[in-house]
């Protein structure tokens, strides 16, 4: 993968951010949030934060993204 498509999926990812802070608001300020974009990790914390079971951290993952698209605006 090129030097620019990893930063241009960084950029989507960090444009996504703001709207998973928004949608789950105890991950405000998660370095994890900051430096992963992994969707496994997101349900991990989602868990942790919320006590959600592993499936329903992966169905409000999946659900989040299907909403909202990669970049987290609703364009997927």
């Amino acid at each position: 993968m090129s030097l620019q498509r990893l930063q241009f999926l960084h950029g989507q990812w960090r444009q996504s951010v703001g709207a998973l802070q928004m949608t789950w608001a105890r991950l405000n300020h998660n370095p994890a949030l900051h430096h992963a974009g992994h969707m496994q990790r997101l349900a991990g914390l989602l868990q942790a934060r919320y006590g959600f079971s592993r499936g329903d951290a992966d169905a409000q993952v999946r659900g989040f993204f299907a909403r909202k698209g990669p970049r987290g605006n609703g364009a997927a």
